[in-house]
């Protein structure tokens, strides 16, 4: 059976992103190419030993951002708050050598304690990689090329938020996407960006409302066969929300939706996009076009199968939520039926990612659940990576990469 989910997903994969040929092997954004953490291409191992890592390093500052990848390079963000510097670095896949590192002013952003100035992950196509800086003051874009060279840079206004900031950037064929979600006691207004990847300069920019809460989640980007292309957002003031990514026109809206702060991100499968906010998941069905099927979701979960900072994942027909307090469940996409749930380890920040069929998502502590993407509860093995982590497993050509609060970690496939 998982083999069955596991062609699906593929096909699903190649059906329905936006992801060209080229970056299908690259691990360009938050949770691989087209957000949805799949990796059915290649292998990790489900049990390791401390041998079997082919290096580890230790990262300057602190920081949960997710590592992105191109080839044999591997480009990672981290922060030192006390000293107001940002790191964009670039390590050797294949050694753990530091090619290059770039630092950046970061200042002051009040934040929640959880939160910190390297918790976006980084983007990266064929020639550059792209950060965003959030700070009180200003929101800072940055492109640099593989090699370290400052391409571009361009500020806007800031966040004004008590948790800060936190959205990981998306890439289009011409544009960097990027957030910037207030709080609605804010002076400054909420808006969704999109710039220009050669230049940094404004392509459009869609003014949002604000809310109590300002949002976390990061868009994707997603197009059916024939279809016009869409930008998926989720947020407290508009719900969920499809874009054109070339004009930033509004192509479809469900704007009550989610009534509370959203931090995970949404994931798209099999004619379902699964969003969370504070205390429920909701999942809205979309037709081939990829517009909404009904004004109202097709069902929703309670909290005690509802993650508030893990993003969901989908494998097939099977919907697997990753819940804070480190509870799993197993759950048909299509009806929302539980099939199983179990907690395997302790309190989760870090969202899932599937790999041949199997799930991995590190736990706060730095363990990481091993878990067989299937309808039956199967545990493959925990195993402890000796650092705490609120980031995400990232896939490259030679393993598996870890990232902990301080350290940057490849297992061997």
């Amino acid at each position: 059976m998982p083999c069955l989910y596991l062609a699906f997903s593929f096909l699903l994969l190649i059906g329905s992103s936006s992801s060209s040929d080229k970056d299908i092997n690259q691990w360009t954004r938050f949770r691989g190419a087209d957000g949805q953490g799949i990796d059915a291409i290649r292998k990790a191992p489900t049990s390791w030993e401390e041998s079997d890592f082919r290096w580890k390093i230790s990262l300057p500052g602190t920081g949960h951002a997710s590592p992105v990848v191109w080839n044999d390079r591997i480009f990672v963000t981290s922060s030192d708050d006390e000293s107001d510097k940002g790191y964009v670095m670039a390590i050797d896949e294949q050694n753990g050598e530091l090619l290059w590192q770039k630092e950046f002013k970061v200042t002051d952003l009040k934040m929640h304690k959880d939160n910190n100035h390297a918790t976006p992950s980084p983007a990266v196509d064929e020639s550059q990689v792209y950060t965003v800086w959030y700070s009180k003051e200003l929101t800072r874009i940055a492109a640099l090329s593989h090699d370290g060279t400052l391409k571009w840079q361009a500020e806007f206004g800031g966040i004004e938020a008590r948790h800060g900031g936190g959205s990981s950037l998306v890439l289009t064929e011409r544009y960097v996407i990027f957030t910037r979600e207030q709080e609605e006691s804010s002076s400054q207004k909420s808006s969704w960006v999109a710039v220009d990847k050669q230049t940094g300069k404004v392509g459009w920019e869609l003014k949002r409302e604000s809310a109590v809460g300002n949002s976390f989640s990061t868009p994707f980007l997603v197009q059916r066969k024939n279809q016009k292309a869409m930008l998926i957002f989720t947020s407290w003031s508009h719900g969920f929300t499809a874009v054109d990514p070339e004009t930033g026109e509004v192509l479809w809206e469900r704007k009550s939706l989610l009534h509370h702060r959203v931090v995970a991100s949404p994931i798209y499968a099999n004619g379902m996009i699964v969003a969370c906010r504070k205390g429920e998941a909701v999942v809205l069905e979309v037709d081939e076009s990829l517009y909404p099927v009904a004004d109202t979701a097709s069902y929703s979960l309670p909290p005690n199968l509802s993650p508030y900072v893990p993003t969901p994942i989908a494998v097939g027909e099977l919907l697997f939520m990753f819940l804070d307090n480190g509870s799993v469940a197993c759950l048909v996409l299509a009806t929302g039926e539980v099939l199983w749930k179990k907690r395997p380890a302790g309190p989760i920040y870090g969202s899932p990612i599937c790999v041949n069929g199997n799930l991995y998502c590190m736990t706060k502590a730095g363990k990481v659940i091993v878990l067989r993407a299937q309808s039956s509860y199967e545990l493959l093995g925990i195993h402890t990576l000796g650092d705490e982590s609120f980031s995400t497993p990232v896939m490259s050509n030679s393993g598996m990469v870890f990232r902990t609060f301080t350290r940057l970690m490849m297992l061997s496939s």
